[in-house]
């Protein structure tokens, strides 16, 4: 049963009340004009353009590895120089990977969260703006450099010693370090934002195991982008000041260490992975349910890249006989997989005293080899 509505009849507009309606709206008119453009601080509108923005970019990249491809179509081909082929090569994945991916999918996020959570704009409109512009001058200084033909040549990833001052003078990598460091300021900035707007701005009622899966899977990738990025921040800037101010990070002769870049790169590019794949998933589990009519089973569990992190630094220089942390968290997770498959398929543990501590796992030829060697003891799991 309903109960039929009550006639209080025609709503009574005081002058208070239209005084209050004409600030609103005044406060929330979209500008004309440039100035209005670059005022703008409308969640929605600064979605577009992230969103825009980066398809541009993806666009550009796009044509950066078709002209790579046809350069590499036939042997001694000429239609690209090794330098210019170093430059687009370099360009193509700094565009796919810090001007395209995550700026597409947490310009997403921008547009779609203050919606889901039922609130007018996010936490900080201002520095929401502020942050799209800083991502399109790190881009624009991208391109700008490579069209003067001052671009990047020392691959995305600017391994040293190669993107060090010895192997690669002059500007090209400083405009790489640049870079980073302008888009990594707006990707901070927007998941600063996205974690205040969702704890803070949520509508009465919408707790936490009732936002949308997609707004929970911003919100951990927010997490992993305040957690990754200022690594790579960090080690461009250092990479800057080896080549700038003639600072040793990275320079073994004088006390630096080259691993130190591979170390503090893959401590933001594991994450990167997962930042990337968790908004696409969300993007997934949103969409899905309307239509197959079925619900959601359980909320999204997403994992950070620790485990795959050691996989990166299977060519450095690590001391076996005094292993990291990190190396025994990950032998631990090795021995407890080997050991659940080997009970599954029948397979007996074999243990053998004094055997150092190494771990590896293969996936090879159609079977399963799971090799476990432990402080104390080894267990073998195999399967073909």
């Amino acid at each position: 049963m309903s109960a039929e509505p009550i006639d209080v009849g025609p709503e009574i507009e005081t002058d208070s009340d239209a005084e209050d309606r004409r600030r609103l709206e005044r406060t929330w008119k979209y500008g004309e004009g440039l100035w209005g453009w670059l005022c703008e601080v409308d969640h929605t509108r600064i979605g577009k353009r992230y969103i825009v923005t980066a398809l541009i970019f993806f666009a550009l990249g796009g044509i950066e590895a078709l002209m790579m491809r046809v350069q590499l179509a036939r042997p001694e081909n000429g239609f690209l120089g090794p330098d210019l082929y170093n430059e687009i090569f370099t360009t193509h994945g700094s565009t796919m990977m810090f001007l395209f991916a995550v700026p597409i999918l947490l310009g997403l996020g921008t547009y779609l969260v203050p919606m889901m959570v039922g609130t007018r704009n996010l936490a900080f409109p201002r520095l929401n703006s502020f942050s799209y512009f800083v991502y399109l001058i790190g881009g624009l200084f991208l391109y700008t450099a490579f069209f003067l033909n001052t671009g990047p040549d020392a691959g995305w990833f600017a391994y040293v010693p190669l993107s060090g001052p010895q192997f690669s003078p002059g500007k090209r990598v400083d405009v790489w370090a640049q870079m980073i460091t302008f888009t990594e300021i707006s990707s901070l900035a927007v998941a600063a934002n996205l974690i205040t707007t969702i704890f803070k701005q949520r509508a009465p009622g919408m707790s936490l195991n009732r936002i949308p899966i997609f707004v929970w899977a911003m919100l951990v990738t927010s997490f992993m982008v305040i957690f990754a990025m200022p690594a790579v921040m960090l080690s461009s800037l250092m990479l800057a000041l080896d080549r700038l101010v003639d600072t040793h990070f990275f320079n073994p002769a004088n006390g630096g260490d080259a691993i130190l870049w591979q170390h503090l790169f893959w401590f933001f590019g594991h994450p990167e992975v997962y930042i990337i794949f968790i908004p696409a998933t969300g993007i997934v589990s949103t969409l899905l349910p309307p239509f197959t009519r079925r619900e959601v089973f359980g909320y999204m569990a997403a994992a950070m890249g620790f485990k795959m992190l050691n996989e990166d630094f299977q060519t450095a220089t690590m001391n076996e006989t005094e292993p990291s942390p990190g190396q025994v968290a990950a032998f631990d997770v090795l021995v407890f997989q080997a050991r659940r498959v080997g009970a599954q398929h029948g397979v007996e543990e074999r243990h053998d005293a004094g055997v150092s501590a190494v771990a590896h796992h293969l996936v090879q030829d159609g079977g399963l080899v799971a090799q476990e060697l432990v402080l104390g003891g080894r267990v073998e799991a195999e399967l073909q």
